[in-house]
């Protein structure tokens, strides 16, 4: 089970990245290999369980193939050496870098831990619908967005002192700097946020008309009936829609285009692999909420924690269970998947 140190004293696991799933098994595997001398002919990796018996040495020349030689088809789909290769060298941390150095049995698991992002993926693809992916889509690019926007202590505070101004002149209280400089931070990443996504966004408001049209949203129509709900809810219920001025209708509109154009932007900016991680690893945290582990099993993990982090502060067990839980059926889904995935070496 593969727990990184710096995640201890918060939580144990978030549902892992796929590029996690890509290499932690496989670096247990590799821990004794990168001991090893490096003009040692045959590699022995033990396979992927670094808790697994050694699989014994067949002495052996080795003969490497040409990096452009098709050396697996794993469902259908043939392999190059050369990104065999470059995977191994990743996992193992660049202490071994061709394929052929592995034993037949390794080499299918090194090819289906490669293939393996890209197998759930496509069962995520295939299973989850096309509105509920591009859902996905939007809430992991927004939450990358937002990460990278950076907003100074100056901001806060000039933000700050506007809203004072503004609370003085009505005789509101504010409360202090400190109790609501996080809030304030967040409204000032929205606000830039909103800008962004509606940079290039064409808005426009309709003449009152019989088909209760209110405008447009990159050339989709709007209705009184997208817009009241979002009304009322600001108001309180104390407004509707024909209540309010030309200025406030504009900022209702660009409310809903947020959220639609959002995820356009989000199509168009996210690579393809970070769609394929954003499903999968909803698609994992669906899949393995309901995967029995005995007890006994989450106890004996929770005692390698401690001994793997003895010098660090560890969560009591009461606090990691559900955590080390949630690790270990993800391993023990990820084990039943590798199964299924069919590789063919050549």
């Amino acid at each position: 089970m593969s727990i990184k140190k710096s995640s201890v004293a918060v939580s144990l696991i978030a549902i892992l990245s796929l590029s996690a799933l890509q290499a932690d098994g496989l670096k247990n595997s590799l821990i004794k290999v990168v001991k090893q001398k490096d003009d040692t002919q045959l590699v022995d990796l033990s396979g992927l369980d670094i808790n697994a018996k050694p699989i014994p040495k067949q002495p052996m020349a080795l003969n490497s193939r040409p990096a452009n030689t098709i050396v697996a088809v794993v469902e259908g789909k043939s392999i190059k050496k050369s990104i065999l290769d470059k995977f191994l060298a990743k996992a193992s941390n660049g202490k071994i870098k061709d394929f052929d150095m592995l034993q037949p049995k390794q080499r299918k698991m090194l090819v289906q831990q490669y293939y393996l992002p890209k197998y759930i993926a496509s069962q995520a693809i295939a299973k989850i619908p096309k509105e509920k992916r591009y859902e996905i889509y939007k809430a992991i690019w927004m939450r990358k967005k937002a990460s990278s926007i950076k907003i100074s202590e100056e901001q806060i505070k000039q933000l700050y002192e506007q809203m004072s101004s503004r609370a003085n002149a009505t005789h509101q209280m504010l409360p202090p700097y400190q109790n609501i400089k996080d809030r304030i931070k967040m409204q000032l990443v929205d606000d830039e946020m909103t800008r962004y996504i509606l940079k290039d966004a064409n808005i426009t408001l309709s003449e009152p008309n019989p088909m209760q049209i209110v405008g447009s949203i990159d050339g989709d129509f709007v209705s009184v009936g997208d817009v009241e709900p979002i009304v009322q809810k600001i108001s309180r219920g104390k407004a509707h829609w024909n209540m309010l001025n030309p200025s406030d209708k504009k900022r209702v509109l660009e409310m809903i285009a947020v959220q639609k154009v959002a995820q356009k932007v989000a199509l168009k900016e996210l690579s393809l692999d970070e769609k394929y991680n954003a499903i999968s690893n909803v698609w994992i945290q669906e899949k393995i909420k309901d995967i029995a582990i005995p007890q006994k099993d989450i106890k004996k993990a929770y005692q390698k924690l401690k001994k793997r982090y003895k010098k660090g502060k560890v969560p009591s067990y009461d606090e990691a269970k559900e955590s080390l839980k949630m690790e270990l059926a993800r391993e023990k889904y990820m084990q039943r998947l590798m199964k299924q995935i069919k590789v063919k070496l050549k």
